[in-house]
């Protein structure tokens, strides 16, 4: 018995920080993670035996496997990497649905709020709502993601023109919103005619103005 409790208690102190950082890192429910904390802590605390635990763990992850093969086969690429996708989706489709509340919205220079945005203030305001702080300026906005090539570009992604002159670098951001097959896309954006509206890069005043873009999700 002293030898089993010995066993016991060593299992307990070690198993567990195992155990949850391999779930924390590789659960693809997190119904499964929680349930399985339960299932240990109770250990831990005596509530159940160490043949039930092992039976209790066993059911848990063949559920957990289950869960990640139904992610498998649906696209490709580890779980993890599919669960990062899935959940940069999600916060992309809120950060454009979030945006297009704003359609209509004056463009008013140097401003950032929902009576009126110049082309920076727009995306600033959008992103911040995120917990995403950018720079005030469509200049220093190029700088603060990951530069994308346009054949690359996903929804969400920050896209920069040059301004109305059409000389010199950057005067001119929006955020994109849809991605065509022909890596055409559309974006919104606070434009000076329109106010916040969706534009196309292939409209002509935008297709020779286009400098660049950058992911910040």
């Amino acid at each position: 018995m002293a030898v089993w409790g010995t066993f016991a208690t060593q299992t307990r102190a070690y198993g567990i920080e195992i155990v949850l950082d391999a779930l924390d890192e590789k659960a693809a429910d997190e119904r499964i993670f929680q349930s399985t904390k339960i299932i240990i802590m109770s250990f831990i605390k005596s509530k159940i035996s160490l043949s039930a635990l092992f039976v209790l763990l066993a059911i848990t992850f063949t559920g957990l496997s289950s869960n990640a093969q139904r992610l498998e086969s649906r696209k490709p690429g580890t779980v993890l990497e599919q669960l990062e996708q899935n959940s940069r989706n999600s916060i992309v489709d809120q950060v454009i649905n979030y945006a297009y509340r704003f359609r209509g919205t004056p463009y008013r220079y140097g401003a950032m709020s929902p009576r009126g945005f110049d082309c920076s203030g727009f995306t600033s305001y959008v992103f911040k709502r995120f917990g995403i702080e950018l720079d005030r300026s469509s200049r220093g906005q190029i700088f603060d993601g990951v530069r994308v090539k346009k054949n690359e570009l996903q929804p969400g992604d920050l896209v920069f023109f040059q301004g109305r002159s059409g000389r010199g670098g950057v005067g001119h951001v929006g955020i994109v919103t849809k991605v065509n097959e022909d890596n055409t896309f559309h974006f919104i954006h606070s434009a000076c005619s329109s106010g916040v509206t969706e534009s196309k890069n292939t409209e002509s005043y935008y297709s020779r103005r286009y400098v660049g873009a950058c992911r910040v999700l």
